[in-house]
């Protein structure tokens, strides 16, 4: 069974040099469930702008067999959506 997400030393930076996330890998099975965990300035907001491509990490990055591209990208936003805390956001 192919993983639903697949993360492979996924890597960004701000413009400002802050170092967000370092060589995160890991993989998702439909049917698991997990918590993303840590504390404020961990990162946890910025993986998961960047499994959905609003932040153009470095590394590779599937969702639903699909390599996150340009090209698949439209393909990838229509199955994974980001809910923020502030609904004004």
């Amino acid at each position: 069974m192919l993983p639903i997400i697949e993360a492979s030393a996924v890597s960004f930076r701000y413009p400002d040099g802050h170092l967000a996330l370092q060589d995160v890998s890991f993989h998702l099975h439909a049917g698991e469930k997990v918590a993303l965990l840590g504390a404020n300035g961990a990162g946890k907001s910025t993986l998961l702008l960047a499994l959905n491509g609003i932040l153009r990490a470095e590394g590779r990055i599937r969702v639903c067999g699909m390599e996150l591209n340009d090209h698949n990208l439209p393909l990838i936003r229509a199955r994974v959506g980001v809910i923020f805390q502030n609904p004004d956001d």
